[in-house]
Protein backbone atom coordinates (compact mmCIF):
# COMPACT_ATOMS: atom_id res chain seq x y z
CA UNK A 1 0.00 0.00 0.00
CA UNK A 2 2.59 2.24 0.98
CA UNK A 3 4.37 1.75 -2.40
CA UNK A 4 0.86 2.86 -3.94
CA UNK A 5 1.03 5.84 -2.55
CA UNK A 6 3.87 7.39 -4.00
CA UNK A 7 1.87 7.91 -7.54
CA UNK A 8 3.05 10.99 -8.85
CA UNK A 9 0.34 13.48 -9.97
CA UNK A 10 1.23 16.14 -12.24
CA UNK A 11 -1.31 16.76 -14.63
CA UNK A 12 -4.94 16.71 -14.14
CA UNK A 13 -7.67 16.85 -16.54
CA UNK A 14 -11.08 17.53 -16.70
CA UNK A 15 -14.55 16.81 -18.45
CA UNK A 16 -16.53 19.46 -16.93
CA UNK A 17 -20.04 17.73 -17.62
CA UNK A 18 -23.44 18.66 -15.69
CA UNK A 19 -24.02 22.10 -16.05
CA UNK A 20 -26.99 22.37 -17.78
CA UNK A 21 -28.80 19.51 -15.84
CA UNK A 22 -27.52 21.39 -12.66
CA UNK A 23 -29.58 24.73 -13.89
CA UNK A 24 -32.49 23.08 -14.49
CA UNK A 25 -32.66 20.97 -11.26
CA UNK A 26 -31.82 24.42 -9.30
CA UNK A 27 -34.66 26.49 -12.20
CA UNK A 28 -32.13 28.17 -13.69
CA UNK A 29 -32.09 29.13 -17.41
CA UNK A 30 -29.87 26.38 -18.60
CA UNK A 31 -27.06 29.01 -20.19
CA UNK A 32 -26.75 29.99 -16.06
CA UNK A 33 -25.33 26.16 -15.87
CA UNK A 34 -22.51 27.38 -17.62
CA UNK A 35 -22.02 30.85 -15.56
CA UNK A 36 -21.72 28.54 -12.65
CA UNK A 37 -18.84 26.43 -14.38
CA UNK A 38 -16.92 29.14 -14.51
CA UNK A 39 -16.99 30.51 -11.40
CA UNK A 40 -16.48 27.08 -10.64
CA UNK A 41 -13.24 26.85 -12.86
CA UNK A 42 -11.90 29.53 -10.67
CA UNK A 43 -11.91 27.67 -7.46
CA UNK A 44 -10.55 24.45 -8.49
CA UNK A 45 -7.94 26.28 -10.24
CA UNK A 46 -7.03 27.67 -7.07
CA UNK A 47 -7.02 24.12 -5.11
CA UNK A 48 -5.22 22.37 -7.93
CA UNK A 49 -2.39 25.55 -7.20
CA UNK A 50 -2.64 25.08 -3.28
CA UNK A 51 -1.83 21.28 -3.86
CA UNK A 52 1.25 21.70 -6.05
CA UNK A 53 -0.06 19.89 -9.58
CA UNK A 54 1.61 21.37 -12.41
CA UNK A 55 -0.72 21.16 -14.95
CA UNK A 56 -4.44 21.31 -15.13
CA UNK A 57 -6.24 20.78 -18.68
CA UNK A 58 -9.86 21.32 -18.80
CA UNK A 59 -12.18 20.30 -21.28
CA UNK A 60 -14.81 24.01 -22.15
CA UNK A 61 -15.86 23.53 -25.01
CA UNK A 62 -15.90 20.54 -27.83
CA UNK A 63 -16.34 20.71 -31.53
CA UNK A 64 -19.75 18.66 -31.40
CA UNK A 65 -20.88 21.64 -28.71
CA UNK A 66 -19.93 23.85 -31.22
CA UNK A 67 -21.95 22.32 -34.31
CA UNK A 68 -24.97 21.49 -32.17
CA UNK A 69 -25.70 24.18 -29.35
CA UNK A 70 -27.49 27.31 -30.11
CA UNK A 71 -26.10 30.24 -30.34
CA UNK A 72 -27.65 32.01 -27.24
CA UNK A 73 -25.39 29.60 -25.32
CA UNK A 74 -22.62 29.79 -27.72
CA UNK A 75 -22.56 33.55 -27.30
CA UNK A 76 -23.00 33.27 -23.82
CA UNK A 77 -19.98 30.40 -23.45
CA UNK A 78 -17.85 33.01 -25.59
CA UNK A 79 -18.44 35.75 -23.27
CA UNK A 80 -17.31 33.90 -20.22
CA UNK A 81 -14.23 32.49 -22.18
CA UNK A 82 -13.34 36.22 -22.64
CA UNK A 83 -14.45 37.60 -18.93
CA UNK A 84 -12.01 34.44 -17.78
CA UNK A 85 -9.36 35.59 -19.66
CA UNK A 86 -9.86 39.47 -18.50
CA UNK A 87 -9.57 38.04 -15.01
CA UNK A 88 -6.60 36.27 -15.15
CA UNK A 89 -4.60 38.70 -16.88
CA UNK A 90 -6.03 41.64 -14.01
CA UNK A 91 -4.57 39.45 -11.45
CA UNK A 92 -0.98 37.91 -12.77
CA UNK A 93 0.68 37.87 -9.38
CA UNK A 94 -0.39 34.09 -9.05
CA UNK A 95 1.87 33.11 -11.66
CA UNK A 96 -0.71 31.15 -13.81
CA UNK A 97 0.32 29.99 -17.20
CA UNK A 98 -2.75 29.89 -19.79
CA UNK A 99 -3.08 28.09 -22.68
CA UNK A 100 -5.18 26.68 -25.00
CA UNK A 101 -6.21 23.76 -27.15
CA UNK A 102 -8.36 22.97 -30.08
CA UNK A 103 -8.87 24.89 -32.97
CA UNK A 104 -10.07 28.70 -32.09
CA UNK A 105 -10.15 29.91 -35.81
CA UNK A 106 -13.76 28.95 -35.87
CA UNK A 107 -14.41 30.98 -32.75
CA UNK A 108 -15.17 35.05 -33.07
CA UNK A 109 -12.27 36.70 -33.14
CA UNK A 110 -12.58 39.02 -30.33
CA UNK A 111 -12.39 35.59 -28.55
CA UNK A 112 -9.60 34.33 -30.30
CA UNK A 113 -7.90 37.48 -29.72
CA UNK A 114 -8.49 37.10 -25.85
CA UNK A 115 -7.17 34.03 -25.34
CA UNK A 116 -4.20 34.15 -27.71
CA UNK A 117 -3.42 37.76 -25.84
CA UNK A 118 -3.42 35.91 -22.29
CA UNK A 119 -1.76 32.99 -23.32
CA UNK A 120 1.09 35.17 -24.77
CA UNK A 121 1.41 37.22 -21.53
CA UNK A 122 1.49 34.24 -19.43
CA UNK A 123 3.72 32.12 -20.91
CA UNK A 124 7.06 33.06 -19.46
CA UNK A 125 5.36 32.23 -15.78
CA UNK A 126 6.44 29.40 -14.00
CA UNK A 127 3.26 28.19 -11.94
CA UNK A 128 0.11 26.47 -12.63
CA UNK A 129 -0.27 25.95 -16.29
CA UNK A 130 -4.25 26.09 -17.10
CA UNK A 131 -5.04 24.67 -20.48
CA UNK A 132 -8.34 25.39 -21.79
CA UNK A 133 -9.69 22.50 -24.37
CA UNK A 134 -12.08 24.99 -26.69
CA UNK A 135 -13.27 23.55 -30.11
CA UNK A 136 -11.54 20.64 -29.20
CA UNK A 137 -12.37 17.28 -30.29
CA UNK A 138 -10.14 14.15 -30.13
CA UNK A 139 -10.29 12.80 -33.76
CA UNK A 140 -10.22 16.40 -34.93
CA UNK A 141 -7.13 16.81 -33.13
CA UNK A 142 -5.75 13.71 -34.82
CA UNK A 143 -6.60 14.56 -38.20
CA UNK A 144 -4.99 18.14 -37.55
CA UNK A 145 -1.88 16.69 -36.42
CA UNK A 146 -1.68 14.20 -39.39
CA UNK A 147 -2.12 17.40 -42.27
CA UNK A 148 0.87 19.32 -39.77
CA UNK A 149 3.07 16.14 -39.85
CA UNK A 150 2.29 15.68 -43.97
CA UNK A 151 3.02 19.74 -44.30
CA UNK A 152 6.19 18.98 -42.63
CA UNK A 153 7.16 16.79 -45.58
CA UNK A 154 8.74 13.95 -42.98
CA UNK A 155 9.32 10.90 -44.57
CA UNK A 156 7.23 7.91 -43.17
CA UNK A 157 10.64 5.60 -41.64
CA UNK A 158 10.87 9.08 -39.21
CA UNK A 159 7.25 9.01 -38.39
CA UNK A 160 7.31 7.74 -34.51
CA UNK A 161 5.51 8.13 -31.36
CA UNK A 162 7.19 10.62 -29.99
CA UNK A 163 7.07 12.58 -33.16
CA UNK A 164 3.52 12.37 -33.66
CA UNK A 165 3.25 13.80 -29.66
CA UNK A 166 5.25 16.64 -30.52
CA UNK A 167 3.02 18.01 -33.61
CA UNK A 168 -0.80 17.34 -31.18
CA UNK A 169 -2.13 20.64 -29.16
CA UNK A 170 -0.29 19.11 -25.96
CA UNK A 171 3.30 19.31 -27.49
CA UNK A 172 5.16 19.80 -24.49
CA UNK A 173 2.79 19.06 -21.80
CA UNK A 174 3.19 15.93 -19.93
CA UNK A 175 0.56 13.13 -20.32
CA UNK A 176 -2.35 13.66 -17.73
CA UNK A 177 -1.99 10.79 -15.05
CA UNK A 178 -5.25 11.51 -14.00
CA UNK A 179 -8.78 12.23 -15.85
CA UNK A 180 -11.50 13.68 -13.92
CA UNK A 181 -15.39 13.35 -15.38
CA UNK A 182 -18.08 15.05 -13.56
CA UNK A 183 -21.58 14.56 -13.84
CA UNK A 184 -22.46 10.98 -13.88
CA UNK A 185 -21.30 9.63 -17.71
CA UNK A 186 -18.61 7.10 -18.03
CA UNK A 187 -16.89 7.65 -20.69
CA UNK A 188 -14.22 10.47 -22.52
CA UNK A 189 -16.20 11.55 -25.08
CA UNK A 190 -12.69 11.49 -27.65
CA UNK A 191 -11.22 13.44 -25.10
CA UNK A 192 -7.49 13.74 -25.06
CA UNK A 193 -7.56 9.87 -26.93
CA UNK A 194 -3.78 10.03 -27.70
CA UNK A 195 -2.76 11.30 -24.12
CA UNK A 196 -5.17 9.56 -21.81
CA UNK A 197 -3.51 5.66 -22.61
CA UNK A 198 -2.10 5.44 -19.41
CA UNK A 199 -4.63 8.21 -17.04
CA UNK A 200 -6.32 6.75 -13.85
CA UNK A 201 -9.92 7.96 -14.96
CA UNK A 202 -12.28 8.74 -12.34
CA UNK A 203 -16.13 8.96 -12.81
CA UNK A 204 -18.32 11.30 -10.06
CA UNK A 205 -21.92 12.00 -10.13
CA UNK A 206 -21.23 15.51 -8.76
CA UNK A 207 -21.98 18.12 -11.63
CA UNK A 208 -19.47 20.31 -12.31
CA UNK A 209 -21.20 23.13 -11.18
CA UNK A 210 -21.10 21.18 -7.55
CA UNK A 211 -17.51 20.39 -7.52
CA UNK A 212 -15.78 21.36 -4.79
CA UNK A 213 -12.15 20.65 -3.14
CA UNK A 214 -13.42 18.03 -1.16
CA UNK A 215 -14.48 16.26 -4.54
CA UNK A 216 -10.83 17.18 -6.15
CA UNK A 217 -9.13 15.76 -2.74
CA UNK A 218 -11.05 12.81 -2.96
CA UNK A 219 -10.33 12.16 -6.61
CA UNK A 220 -6.50 12.45 -5.72
CA UNK A 221 -7.02 10.52 -2.75
CA UNK A 222 -8.32 7.41 -5.12
CA UNK A 223 -5.55 7.98 -7.66
CA UNK A 224 -3.10 7.80 -5.09
CA UNK A 225 -3.90 4.20 -4.38
CA UNK A 226 -4.09 3.27 -7.87
CA UNK A 227 -1.56 0.88 -9.18
CA UNK A 228 -0.50 2.17 -11.96
CA UNK A 229 2.17 -0.69 -14.14
CA UNK A 230 2.78 0.96 -17.29
CA UNK A 231 2.53 -2.31 -19.08
CA UNK A 232 5.20 -3.93 -16.83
Amino acid sequence: MIEQLKNELNHIAIIMDGNRRWATEHNLPKIMGHTEAGKNVKQIVKAAQNRNIKYLTIWALSTENLKERSQEELKHLFSLFEKLADEIDASTKNNLRIGTIGDLSKLPASTQKKLNDIAEKTHHHTGLTLTLAINYGGRDELVRTIKKIIDNNTPVDKITEELVANFLDTANMPDPELFIRTGGDHRLSGFLPWQSTYAEIFFTPTQWPAFSEKDLDAAIEWFRLQKRNHGK
